[in-house]
């Protein structure tokens, strides 16, 4: 049945409280921005799930969110913007600052938001099949990181379609990331790889704290996903951070599959740019590049995937269409080899027949504290090496791809509709109904209002 998304007003609101306090204030920020790891069992060590924790690390809280440290959110997007973005707006950061300054004032408790909740219920219901890796105890030592792959075989007898990914650690404290791909050697029991990096094969997710279950878009026209064969293996590559020596682990990945008769249109997942034969002498900082095309049809792209290992700066990657048009993929100005992933765009990427897709980084081999001596460094597969990839998941474009929103959370149509949100930045605070009242989803052909940290309130409705 086709829906439409109707915008019916756009009005900012006037007068909001010019001295921030915890329960109304800072709270909803610590709570959406700060609790996918800082909640007690979380991968980080401090937990801000209470008024006196934030109080008292109301200090290194200014700080790290004024210089953009935390969250982490190693792309810039000032370049490039994406679903799923965890980075805090400028009216954010001024509330952390302001709250401070004034004494940090807690306000009315009774008007805190709901405390998130971190379990392994599923947002999708019961999963189709669930795998998961055998007890693990990591390796990791007091000064390195433990890195270990699995293969699990799926067990299936028919080809499935993939619908949603969504990866349970088991131990989330020890968790640093996690990729996902289909093997390309499938066997009939659990495989073990140590010391390494990534599994092979055709990757298709990655997991790290604070990542959102990954559910393929869809709209009236198209249903996006990835086909699991019959017989197949599942690999998960493992990271497990320094000084998580002997702590155990069993994450587990579970699917959900659309209707054997659904017709998706595949997601392919492609090392498009990569470099293996660079060299970085010691003492110097050294540029590397790579290229790939002329593409030989249009492209629509969802997502993209830099990596670097310890030595990397920074990183960018762009297309040029035949017309000489720059279409921004992504650029990283401080790279962080903890804090990697896919980063999905907020649309899909068309790119044209014929275009060119660049890439640049810098790679610094001088002294630091974390290089004391440098040494001479080479391309490779192992940590103390480097690379210089750029993955990415795209399938050939068709017409209208490009209104196709990644977040499928927010999915409506596949129709052009004028955009109001001009800023950059703009959050949405909550959705509520006619009445006022907070509503997770809104339902078709009711009104609902979108309320916005900037003071604009869009009265919408979905017609269906």
């Amino acid at each position: 049945m086709k829906k439409l998304l109707l915008i019916l007003l756009c009005v900012p609101l006037i007068g909001f409280g010019q001295n921030p306090n915890y329960s109304e204030d800072i709270a909803p920020i610590i709570y959406n921005n700060c609790l996918q790891c800082h909640h007690n069992g979380g991968i980080a060590s401090l937990s801000l799930e209470t008024y006196s924790s934030a109080v008292f690390n109301s200090g290194i809280i200014q700080h790290l969110t004024s210089t953009g440290e935390m969250p982490p959110w190693p792309p810039d997007t000032l370049y490039q913007n994406y679903a799923f973005e965890n980075t805090l707006t400028i009216d954010e950061i001024t509330k952390i600052t302001d709250w401070i300054s004034n004494g940090t004032p807690i306000g009315d408790t009774l008007l805190l938001p709901p405390m998130p909740t971190f379990s392994n219920t599923s947002q999708f219901g019961t999963p189709d099949l669930e795998l998961q890796m055998p007890t693990y105890s990591s390796t990791a030592s007091a000064n390195s990181d433990d890195y270990v792959c699995f293969s699990i075989p799926t067990g299936l007898t028919t080809n499935k379609k993939i619908r949603a990914i969504e990866i349970i650690p088991g131990n989330p404290q020890i968790v640093h990331h996690v990729l996902l791909s289909i093997d390309i050697s499938p066997s009939s029991s659990v495989t073990t790889t140590t010391n390494c990096m990534g599994p092979t094969g055709k990757m298709i997710y990655v997991y790290a704290p604070g990542s959102v279950p990954l559910e393929y878009p869809q709209d009236i026209n198209s249903i996006f996903g990835v086909e699991l064969a019959a017989n197949s293996s599942i690999s998960l590559g493992m990271h497990y951070p320094e000084g998580s020596f002997g702590q155990l682990d069993s994450t587990k990945v579970r699917f959900y599959f659309y209707p054997d008769t659904t017709n998706i249109r595949q997601i392919s997942t492609d090392f498009l740019i990569q470099n293996f034969t660079f060299y970085l002498p010691p003492h110097q900082v050294t540029e590397v590049s790579a290229s790939f095309g002329p593409t030989s049809e249009d492209l629509s792209m969802m997502s993209v995937f830099p990596h670097m290992h310890l030595l990397g700066r920074d990183m960018e990657c762009y297309a040029v269409t035949p017309s000489n048009d720059t279409i921004n993929f992504i650029r990283i100005n401080n790279w962080d080899f903890e804090w990697q992933g896919f980063y999905f765009f907020e649309k899909f990427i068309k790119i044209p027949n014929g275009s060119m897709i660049y890439a640049n980084g810098h790679y610094d081999n001088t002294i630091s504290a974390s290089n004391p001596n440098p040494i001479p460094v080479t391309a490779g597969l192992n940590t103390e090496d480097e690379m210089f990839i750029f993955i990415f998941q795209f399938l050939p474009y068709q017409l209208g791809d490009e209104n196709i929103f990644i977040d499928s959370t927010y999915i409506s149509t596949n129709i052009n509709y004028p955009n109001i949100n001009n800023s950059d930045k703009q959050q949405i605070l909550k959705i509520v109904d006619i009445l006022g009242r907070e509503i997770p989803h809104p339902n078709p052909n009711q009104p609902f209002f979108i309320i916005y940290d900037d003071g604009i309130i869009e009265k919408r409705i979905i017609i269906e």
